[in-house]
Formats: structure tokens, sequence, C-alpha cells
């Protein structure tokens, strides 16, 4: 059986692997010349599968003025963004109703949990390293009202693999010193102890390199015209290089899916959210942060990339297809984190930030748009909004369950593209 693979970011790349260990012909077609080359290059590097909820909760709506009005809010909606966002955004809207949210956040976060053990399972089989760290990640909450709808949250989730505890203001300072200046000023932290951070580009490259080690082609500087359609089933994709004809096709492409399935007939429900990084060169024995850390009230996150990396990522951008680095933007993200990080600050400020943007591919409720769609043979792998680097590898083990005819590891329930494809909802 030949599949082809579109997208080599990290999820098109864990889908191909996961493939090619089955025994399957496999091709990996990416338009850039490298693996993750786009919203996989410089992300937030933290996997926290506890953390996998929809970016809806109920009250949404309140916070859509704001973001439209102030270029200083975490979330910002850019008034010409608002056309093409309108009917994705009434469903993003409808589904935050507690009803809907709280069993979407289910949903994401069973898929999370199984993609990190399948993580786990593939850094061992390949002795993979990328710049990983694995003891956990820390929450930090400014009001008891936030720390308590935090730990609320996970409750009603109730997944049985959330591995988290309170963590006082002595146990926070030992756990991660550079905190120390301004650890009474926030009022509690979660730790989760089974979550992680790394290199999600280099992450890319070593599974890539893997699949085609196993016999996988892998076909960089091959952007996708189009996908070729034949008596209802997928025949082959278009490419500058010519036609690939295979058995099936997994689209891996993130917020080109769209574009892709529309001349079939589906209007998938992928909305492109801008995420602002900056990585910051550092010192071995500079006091940057060991632990990868949220910081709920500015909206962003830290990882440690190895001795001399440290990368500062969030924010939330409706703006379209556009990834101009908007400079009002990135300095609301390291003057956030300098505040967090004192002791950073004049390195964080005066350093070149390697500023990035890249668009995470959102659906209105939350999960990805994974499995079958309306055309026989044809498959969808995209759709994880900020959760690809977490939900990767247990949506690649996954989609290559249903290709084949395996019985999944996991419940589909609310994962399946279908509930969105070839119907209005």
């Amino acid at each position: 059986m030949h599949i082809v693979v579109i997208g080599a970011g990290v999820v098109g790349a864990t889908t191909a692997l996961s493939l090619v260990e089955r025994g399957l012909d496999v091709t990996l077609v990416e338009r850039a010349g490298e693996p993750a080359a786009g919203t996989s290059k410089a992300n937030g590097s933290g996997i926290t599968p506890a953390h996998a909820e929809p970016w809806n909760p109920p009250g949404t709506v309140f916070k859509l003025l704001p973001a439209m009005l102030y270029k200083d809010r975490p979330w910002r909606v850019r008034a010409s963004a608002l056309p093409g966002l309108a009917n994705w955004g009434l469903h993003f809207l409808r589904h935050s109703s507690a009803r809907r949210y709280y069993a979407n956040a289910r949903h994401c976060v069973r898929l999370a949990m199984y993609a990190k053990k399948c993580m786990v399972a593939l850094r061992e089989r390949h002795a993979l390293d990328y710049h990983q760290f694995t003891q956990g990640s820390l929450e930090l909450y400014y009001s008891a009202e936030e720390l308590e709808a935090a730990a609320e949250l996970r409750r009603l989730i109730d997944d049985p693999d959330i591995e988290l505890r309170s963590v006082g203001r002595d146990e926070l300072v030992a756990l991660e010193p550079a905190l120390e200046p301004v650890a009474d000023e926030i009022h509690g932290s979660l730790l989760f102890t089974n979550h992680e951070s790394g290199d999600a580009r280099i992450f890319s490259r070593l599974v890539t390199e893997r699949a085609a080690a196993l016999g996988a082609r892998v076909l960089f500087e091959t952007p996708v015209a189009s996908i070729v359609r034949e008596a209802g089933r997928f025949r082959a994709v278009k490419t500058d290089r010519g036609e690939i004809e295979a058995d099936a096709c997994i689209v891996a492409a993130g917020c080109e899916t769209r574009e892709l399935l529309t001349p079939l007939g589906m209007k998938a429900p992928i909305y492109p959210v801008k995420g602002y990084s900056a990585t910051i060169e550092i010192d071995a024995d500079d006091p940057a942060p060991v632990m990868p850390l949220l910081d709920l009230k500015r909206r962003f996150v830290t990882a440690r990339l190895g001795p001399n990396r440290l990368r500062i990522a969030g924010l939330a951008e409706f703006a379209g297809h556009d990834l101009a680095i908007d400079p009002v933007r990135m300095q609301v993200l390291l003057d956030g984190a300098a505040q967090l990080l004192p002791k950073m600050a004049e390195r964080i400020r005066n350093s070149p930030p390697n500023a990035w943007t890249g668009l995470r591919p959102m659906t209105p409720d939350g999960p990805p748009l994974l499995g079958r769609t309306p055309v026989e043979g044809l498959y969808l792998n995209s759709g994880h909004g900020a959760m690809g680097w977490t939900q990767a590898c247990g949506s690649a083990e996954l989609v290559a369950d249903l290709v084949t005819g395996a019985q999944p590891a996991i419940g589909t329930d609310g994962l399946l593209a279908e509930r969105w494809l070839g119907r209005e909802k």
C-alpha cells in the first residue's frame, strides 16, 4: 500500500514514520526545503498534555471587544481578519458553552495523554535527542480565583493520566530559582510532573531522517498544487514535479489544509491563529529558567532548549494568513518575560530576539480533524491548533490505525474529521 503524506511539520513527519514502521510504502512531500519550516519551526516547545483544552472556555465572548481594541492584550483580533473569521468565529463561540467546552477538553486531553506515551516510546525506540526536558512544567497563578479555576478545570476533565500538585512559594523557588525575585507576587503554582519540553524542529528533522532510513521517500521543495479525485476516490497529488499516484493520502498541511480541500467540495473549519516567539541566546551560567513555565496572566511560555537558548512564546492574533511580525506585539511578549524573569531582563531586552511567527491551525471546537474524509482514500491529520507538538505522536499512530484498519488504542469520539466535513454544523 502506497501512502502519500502532505506536510513535513511535526505532525506529518511523525505520521510518515508511523506508517513506514508498519511496513507501508510512504512518500512524504513538503513545499519547503527542510522539515518543520512552518509552524513547527520555533513554537512554544512545551509538551503539555494536561493543558490541551480548547481556547474558548465559557465567557470567551467577553474577551473579544478588548482583543479588537488593544494591541497590548494577549489576544488580538485585527479588523481586516473579521470577514474571513465570521463563520468560524460563530462556531468558536457556539462551542464555548460549558457543556461543549468540557466535552471537547476531555477529547483533547485524552489524545494528548496518549500522544505523550507515544512520544516517549518513539524517543526510546530511536534514541532521539532534541534538547528535551522531562521533569515537568510549572503553571503560575496570581490570584486564588485563578488557581482554583485551573484546579477545577482539571477535576472536570477528570483524566486519570493528569499528574499535578500544588506548589508553595518555597518549593517553587527550589524547583525554579529564576523565579525567586517574583515569588511573592505569585499566589500559587501547579506542577505538572509528566509535562516535558523540547525543540520541535530538531525532533521533526530526526523523525524525518528515521523515516527516510526505513524507506520513505522524502520530497522537499515540492508544493502540492491540488489533490486529484477520480470516481469519488483519491488518485494522486499534483505537484510541480508531476503527479504522485498512491493508494491513499494523508493531509497534514496545517493551515494549508483548507485550501487543499476546498476544490474537492469540503469546508475544513481550520483558521490560522498567529503566535509569536523569541529565541534568546544565553550563556550556560545565566540565571535563566530550566523548567518550562506558563504565565497565565501574560499568556506566554518559556522553555530552555539546551544550555544556550531560551524560547519565549505566546500571544494569539487573529490576522488571517499574515505572518508579519508586529513590533508592538513582540515587545508585549518580551516585556512580559522580562517582568517574570527580572534577573534575565537585560538579556531579554537587549539580545537579538530571533523573532518568529507561526500560524496555529485552529478548529472551532478544539480537537483536531483526524481520519477519513468524504473522498475515499483521503485522510486528515490537521487542525491541532497550539497542540500540534503535544499531540503529534498520538495523532500519527491513531491516523495510521485508521488508514490500515487497525483498532485505535484510544477512543476516537470527538476527534474524527467526519464531525465537520461533508455536512454543515
